[in-house]
């Protein structure tokens, strides 16, 4: 008996390993929410979630962009948060007008958005996902639409286990196959002018890696039909060595810039009055406003969350310009979940605009965070202007399966490997911004094309090792990545430091976003 119950826990392991999800598409980036589940037919035209042509509750509605006129019907994503991941098969679609359509979005019902994000609210602005293997039970399935005829077929196809290219069908009295037409949904009509469909016909499906599965159609009847069997997803086309899940993607580098950037907000920021965020009477060289408030007293902070978080990997530190009305010796910078380890400037804030840099290894960190604070622990009321904050990104930002934005052709393409070292979709090595930090005499320095801010590190508890995980990393240009750039460059010294007011080595950073903006070219031509 327990060898038999050996066997059979065996078998069962080697049959879930064989039924789930395979990769077919590299990591990209992409935006998710939370969305109402479906009572009804959603555009893709499957009826009710749990109906007898349903694809159950774990679902998707595209944005416009990413629907391709109903292509993607059927279709199965793995789209990743800061909770986790979920695999979704593509519904339904909304509209330009209603849902942004710059980059795929994903709109997902709460039993797969809540595998994702702990809250149900929230936008997660650098979702990673990719495309996956539906993991369908049994054979592909059809059913005869209502308003067909024998003039009119109309076939809904359900159940399918990767994308559908193609239907074909073959009436008795035919000489050879006619394409069936999609409605831009998952229903397929044939329709021509003055013929009848003849019984039995044959209806071929096709797939997009190009397997095919066939179906005898002996009549009109509504019956839940079935296939000779579903696709098998060619070897050849499963990314070689992909990550066990994507990873939230790389946030694009400016935070504020001439205004919050989109996902930014300051809603959790504390003990504060004034607060403009575009105060265009005080701004740094290169920039036309700022953002400027009233900090009071020694509780108040500015902290800036991002909606979905972000992951820190992606960063070796940021970087922004500040000033205030009156000599401020308290700023301190931190997580707020990690607020006993900040950075602070190792000179007071003044009333001239100066550039720092807080390297991410001063302060205590996870792999994920949702905000950064600056906060004041003087008592007394000052106002500041803070401008140009911005992340510095990681030479080594770009890891294992990852590539730009959008399903490109390579992660389409026969074999496609998961790459490393920043590789773009097309295996051309990006380029980074060179940032390195070291620390000397309780110093830290941040170095980046010759420039050099310097601050303190300082911690009320020994500094814990940041979290890792084993998974990889999309790089994106879909975001805005403008640095400041073609500024002019002055320098104020504070007792042998130097703050440059405006700093300009980010050039590397539009190097690389041009590089990938490259591979974004190659989105969807496979698709």
């Amino acid at each position: 008996m327990r060898l038999l119950g050996s066997l059979i826990l065996t078998l069962s392991l080697f049959a879930s390993a064989f039924s789930s999800s395979v990769p077919l598409t590299l990591c990209m980036s992409g935006r998710a929410q939370g969305t109402e589940s479906l009572n009804k037919s959603g555009s893709c035209e499957y009826g009710a979630y749990n109906g007898p042509t349903g694809p159950g509750t774990l679902t998707a509605t595209l944005n416009e962009y990413f629907y391709s006129s109903g292509v993607k019907c059927g279709d199965c994503f793995e789209v990743s948060g800061p909770k986790g991941k979920t695999v979704v098969r593509v519904v339904n679609f909304c509209s330009a007008g209603t849902c942004p359509s710059e980059k795929p979005l994903f709109m997902l019902t709460p039993d797969a958005f809540q595998e994702i994000s702990a809250d149900p609210l929230a936008v997660v602005y650098d979702a990673g996902f990719r495309k996956v293997s539906c993991d369908a039970s049994g054979p592909i399935k059809a059913q005869v639409s209502a308003d067909s005829s024998k003039y009119y077929v109309k076939l809904l196809l359900f159940n399918n286990e990767v994308g559908i290219e193609s239907v074909t069908i073959k009436g008795k009295d035919m000489a050879s196959p006619v394409s069936m037409v999609r409605q831009g949904s998952a229903q397929f009509v044939w329709s021509q002018a003055g013929k009848e469909m003849m019984f039995p016909a044959n209806v071929v499906v096709t797939s997009q890696y190009g397997g095919s599965v066939t179906m005898t159609l002996n009549s009109l009847s509504m019956d839940i039909l079935k296939f000779s069997g579903n696709f098998v997803t060619p070897k050849s086309s499963i990314i070689k060595n992909a990550p066990q899940s994507c990873s939230l993607s790389a946030s694009p580098l400016a935070i504020y810039q001439n205004g919050l950037t989109e996902g930014w907000n300051y809603w959790s920021s504390r003990s504060y009055s004034q607060i403009n965020t575009t105060d265009s009477s005080s701004h740094s060289v290169g920039s036309t406003k700022s953002l400027s408030m009233i900090l009071m007293g020694s509780s108040s902070a500015l902290t800036l969350a991002r909606s979905g978080d972000f992951e820190t990997t992606y960063f070796t530190g940021i970087k922004f310009n500040i000033k205030a009305n009156t000599t401020m010796n308290g700023l301190r910078v931190y997580f707020p979940n990690e607020q006993n380890k900040y950075w602070s400037p190792s000179s007071p804030i003044t009333t001239s605009w100066a550039t720092y840099t807080v390297p991410f290894s001063s302060l205590q960190h996870k792999t994920i965070e949702s905000a950064i604070t600056f906060a004041n622990t003087e008592n007394i009321n000052v106002y500041i202007n803070i401008d140009n904050i911005q992340f510095i990104a990681s030479p080594s930002a770009g890891t294992t399966g990852y590539a730009n934005g959008n399903e490109t052709a390579s992660g389409l393409a026969t074999g496609a490997s998961s790459t490393t070292s920043g590789t773009t979709a097309g295996g051309k090595t990006t380029a980074s911004t060179s940032v390195s930090s070291t620390t000397a005499g309780g110093k830290t320095t941040a170095g980046g094309s010759g420039v050099s801010t310097t601050g303190t590190a300082g911690s009320e508890d020994s500094m814990a090792a940041s979290t890792s995980k084993t998974t990889s990393h999309p790089t994106t240009a879909t975001g805005k990545t403008t640095g400041m750039t073609g500024t002019t460059t002055s320098s104020i010294e504070h007792s042998g430091e130097t703050h440059t007011s405006e700093e300009h080595h980010s050039s590397s950073s539009i190097v690389k976003a041009s590089l990938l903006l490259v591979s974004a070219a190659l989105a969807f031509a496979s698709l």
